[in-house]
């Protein structure tokens, strides 16, 4: 018998794979409108055809967008969304899970960022869906990337052979420069007025005290700023107004970030001189997952924002630990102590199972990988509309 659900003609003979998912595994009219899957035993849809009846059934008017948002499984998005081209018959599959995933951004108030995109992006769509992108591995990229060649030549100047050399070729600086900022210059470009993130080059694996190093440290800075700020001024004048964050990377202390601080706000003096609101930027603090609790509320004291490097928590397959999560919450409970309103972002992070702790203590912004991107989009926004089902039925309960 044809479902009054479903309008394909195929359902006349029962054949529909649409109307066979939503009888088994989603009874709409058996339901309690947005209860969590989870606690009625369903499961949830994990397969290109069921996402593909999610959204048809929702473009007809028989569910909401809510609903199909909460019956898919965000564990399973991201390879749908991988497998969704290659192996789709139809067209209508094939945008399905880009659909799905719109939706889910229309509901979530979680800012997500992609992590250290592959440069040339390999692909223009792993920035859907993202507030920005943040670049917090510029030291392997310079060494690794395609300006390998030139980095490598210019950093020969300040090793211990060259040490007799008292001025570094101008000619290599700006090689490097302009190379630079035709990389950054190309990301701000794929952003389409988004935000980009930028920690500076770290100096931690340098050896301290060695004045050529220290020179070398402070010379690639100098360099990397001027070639963000010049590539941002650039699209402005293109008529695009990108904002910049620019992170100055585990700083010991007040002291340290304050030396940065300084070099930051000089090069955009020079660089942008009259120009210099025509570019947005904003400085924060990028630190370890165990910074102390007194070195955190201190920089939140003086940073426009604080990223959390959690990326050394990625070998731990599943959820965090409580011992993990007590020490986190910490952190994160100092430093809104401090300053309440300052963006708190968490970095490295991999599993979406997560998500739920994260909300609880209040943290507002996450990155990640792109490929873990589909999956911290839909679950954030299942989370949300959860959230507010049980806000609405505490409030219908106590009146």
């Amino acid at each position: 018998m044809k479902s009054d659900r479903c309008q394909k003609n195929c359902c006349q003979s029962g054949s529909c794979s649409m109307s066979a998912f939503v009888e088994t595994f989603y009874p709409v009219n058996q339901r309690d409108e947005r209860k969590p899957l989870q606690d009625e035993g369903q499961a949830r849809a994990c397969s290109l055809p069921e996402i593909a009846s999610l959204v048809e059934l929702t473009l007809i008017g028989s569910m909401t967008k809510e609903e199909a948002i909460l019956a898919a499984d965000p564990f399973s998005i991201g390879a749908i969304l991988r497998e969704s081209g290659p192996f789709s018959r139809e067209q209508m599959d094939r945008g399905a899970p880009e659909r799905l995933l719109k939706w889910s951004d229309e509901v979530r108030s979680l800012k997500i960022f992609a992590e250290n995109v592959a440069y040339p992006l390999e692909q223009s769509d792993c920035l859907t869906g993202t507030t920005g992108l943040l670049l917090l591995r510029e030291d392997h990229w310079l060494r690794n990337g395609h300006l390998k060649e030139i980095f490598e030549e210019w950093a020969l100047q300040y090793s211990s052979d060259h040490s007799g050399v008292q001025h570094p070729s101008i000619v290599l600086r700006e090689r490097l420069l302009y190379r630079w900022k035709g990389h950054i210059e190309t990301m701000l470009h794929h952003l389409d007025e988004g935000v980009l993130g930028v920690a500076l080059v770290s100096g931690a694996d340098l050896t301290p005290g060695n004045p050529l190093e220290e020179a070398y440290l402070l010379d690639l800075r100098d360099i990397q700023l001027e070639a963000l700020f010049r590539a941002a001024l650039a699209c402005y004048r293109q008529g695009m107004e990108n904002r910049l964050e620019i992170l100055i990377p585990y700083p010991a202390g007040t002291e340290e970030w304050t030396h940065a601080y300084e070099l930051i706000e000089r090069v955009a003096e020079e660089t942008l001189c009259h120009q210099r609101r025509a570019v947005t930027y904003r400085i924060g603090a990028l630190m370890r997952v165990d910074v102390s609790v007194e070195v955190a509320t201190d920089l939140a004291r003086c940073a426009d924002l604080l990223v959390l490097d959690c990326s050394p928590l990625r070998h731990y397959a599943h959820s965090w630990s409580e011992s993990m999560i007590g020490n986190l919450e910490a952190k994160v409970e100092s430093i809104r102590k401090v300053r309440p309103p300052i963006p708190l972002r968490l970095s490295g992070l991999q599993n979406a199972a997560v998500l739920p702790e994260l909300y609880r203590m209040d943290v507002n912004e996450v990155s990640m990988l792109s490929e873990g991107i589909a999956a911290f989009r839909l679950a954030a926004a299942q989370l949300e509309l959860q959230e507010e089902a049980d806000g609405a039925n505490r409030y219908y309960c106590e009146g």
